[in-house]
């Protein structure tokens, strides 16, 4: 094999390196990324922060219900007992279990709109819940895939190096150097293959005796116009 064929196979070894390396960080960043699993934790935890004190306030209006009930009806037994006869004593217990009602009343308006809140959040909480299951379990199943994704590129990985040693040991180490320089100059490609009679790496036309030369493959021909190696097709 010529020279330039072994500097093109590395070429083409050092492509799918990078690809392969590529994807590995993508996938490492995807793994690492848990944007959507953390909204919906969140949009949980804010939900229940909000549900907490409502449910508690619920039960306080609960309490305080039961509390003026429990008052009223005090009163209104005292009232009925015949054990008062005095007609001012009388007359402010009656105002006083009026005040009782009205108390009771709006008690039970805050209760209801309080309880109308709570439903509201807790049909909210279900489904966020429900929701954080759905993302917790495609979540498992997608670093599963991704993970074994991973884990075949990384073996690839190992295989194309060992290809790339075996190949470099092929090639001198001015060449290399050379290879290695254009390969930082011309985005990865520093070898670029003769497609008729033109350069596939810049689009330019060769004169015919460089592409003779090329053709010939006994030596490095660059390129008159990108510099980069060519290698005929």
């Amino acid at each position: 094999m010529s020279i330039v064929r072994d500097l093109y196979r590395l070429q083409r070894i050092d492509l799918e390196l990078d690809a392969r390396r590529s994807r590995v960080r993508e996938i490492t960043a995807l793994l690492e990324q848990d944007s959507v699993l953390r909204e919906a934790e969140a949009q949980v935890a804010s939900l229940q922060n909000t549900l907490r004190p409502q449910e508690a306030h619920a039960t306080d209006l609960n309490l305080e219900i039961q509390s003026v009930g429990e008052q009223s009806g005090e009163l209104s037994s005292r009232l009925y007992s015949g054990k008062v006869s005095n007609p001012k004593e009388l007359q402010d217990i009656q105002e006083k279990i009026a005040e009782l009602k009205r108390r009771h009343t709006q008690l039970e308006d805050r209760l209801l709109e309080t309880m109308i809140n709570v439903e509201e959040l807790q049909d909210a909480l279900r489904a966020a819940n429900t929701h954080l299951s759905q993302v917790q379990s495609e979540r498992a199943g997608e670093q599963t895939a991704l993970s074994e994704e991973q884990k075949q590129l990384r073996r690839e990985i190992r295989a194309l190096k060992q290809d790339r040693e075996t190949v470099e040991q092929r090639i001198s180490p001015d060449l290399q150097e050379l290879y290695a320089s254009l390969r930082a100059q011309k985005k990865g490609v520093a070898v670029a293959v003769l497609q008729g009679e033109m350069c596939s790496g810049c689009r330019v036309d060769q004169t015919t005796m460089l592409v003779q030369r090329v053709r010939r493959g006994q030596e490095i021909v660059r390129c008159a116009s990108c510099g980069r190696i060519l290698v005929a097709d």
